[in-house]
């Protein structure tokens, strides 16, 4: 719902020659394993799900341009009435936003909480789970394998007198595929330093704090850093029958003050000169780092934005929207382990049955 090019609806009917005749080819292809009869086409025509997307969107838009004018008008009034209940999905959502801005502000003091006990500020009384945990087969077979048991050998050593709980949102940003992508291994020591992660909210926007403890890298003025994203509530005038709800359509970040020679964004590499026996000089250089979250680039129109842009705000939009809607109240559950998504499982999928050998 708040990714850009992801719900965006094809432009171009089929797209190339070379596609289209792929489209074709494939359909085709799939009629001839369906239906013995001459045609081959015959069960595909009732069938336009079975189509690429591409190919069933120009299938359909030439079904609907070729049935009788007596049908157009009755089209156009029902295209008419989903207007209507676009209107009323608005209304909708937008209230569904109003209340999710009320119930987080009783959830603050919740929030509050789970800071001081984080921050080691408060030690909680010892109790008991009145929640029902079912054991996982699966889970077990892995942690029975060699590859498991190497892997945990890394793990951090963490002393029992220990005060809170030592590098909370850190870890909870290492089990986020989507977020651990950001982060560098520099950004690990000023990381450990993040005490909370906080919303704060306003009409047609949301801004994400992150507040910091006192540290070497930041000057005390940028203890709080903040990234606010900003809200469509209507929807799409070019594409309105798309529309599930509010977008994300813009952010900014903030300005980070950095100590002295701490700014975890950029890097000094030896620049040699070209001259012969020259010697190297030192060359500031932009690195990557979670940091630049911070600074992302800026298109007020989208539409004319270039496609490395469109990539880089699209995959910013889904961290936002990530933080706001589940990073953020339900930390402790990826902190332990009870929400994970699969979107490695999904790339890698050889790395989802590490086990698989193991076991057989």
């Amino acid at each position: 719902m708040y990714t850009l090019e992801s719900v965006r609806p094809v432009k171009s009917d089929i797209g190339s020659t070379a596609s289209a005749a792929s489209g074709v080819a494939m359909m085709q292809g799939k009629a001839r394993c369906q239906s013995p009869s001459p045609s081959g086409l015959s069960d595909l025509v009732m069938s336009p799900a079975d189509m690429p997307a591409r190919s069933r969107k120009a299938f359909l838009q030439h079904m609907v341009d070729n049935l009788p004018k007596s049908l157009h008008n009755r089209i156009m009034a029902l295209k008419h009435n989903q207007m209507q209940q676009i209107k009323i999905s608005e209304q909708f959502f937008r209230e569904v936003y109003e209340l999710e801005k009320r119930f987080y502000v009783q959830s603050c003091v919740l929030f509050d909480a789970r800071r001081d006990i984080v921050d080691g500020v408060v030690e909680p009384p010892v109790t008991e789970r009145y929640w029902h945990e079912e054991s996982d087969e699966v889970l077990e077979e892995i942690k029975a394998t060699e590859e498991f048991h190497q892997l945990i050998k890394h793990l951090p050593q963490i002393p029992e007198n220990v005060r809170g709980i030592p590098r909370f949102w850190l870890t909870v940003f290492r089990n986020v595929p989507l977020i651990s992508d950001l982060v560098q291994e520099h950004d690990e020591p000023l990381l450990s330093y993040l005490q909370d992660v906080r919303i704060s909210y306003s009409p047609d926007s949301y801004t994400i704090n992150f507040a910091f403890q006192p540290n070497e890298y930041l000057h005390m003025s940028s203890l709080m850093l903040t990234k606010k994203y900003y809200l469509r509530h209507e929807a799409d005038k070019e594409y309105p029958f798309l529309f599930e709800g509010p977008e994300i359509v813009r952010c900014e970040g903030c300005n980070i003050h950095w100590r002295d020679g701490s700014n975890l964004t950029l890097q000094t590499v030896e620049h040699k000169r070209s001259r012969k026996r020259s010697r190297c000089v030192p060359k500031v250089m932009p690195r990557e780092s979670f940091f630049r979250f911070f600074s992302p680039p800026q298109a007020l129109d989208l539409s004319l934005a270039d496609e490395k842009t469109k990539l880089v705000l699209g995959n910013d939009f889904e961290v936002g929207y990530l933080l706001r809607t589940q990073i953020v109240p339900k930390a402790i559950l990826f902190y332990t382990g009870d929400l994970v998504d699969n979107m490695n499982d999904e790339l890698y999928p050889d790395a989802a049955s590490m086990s698989s050998s193991s076991m057989e």
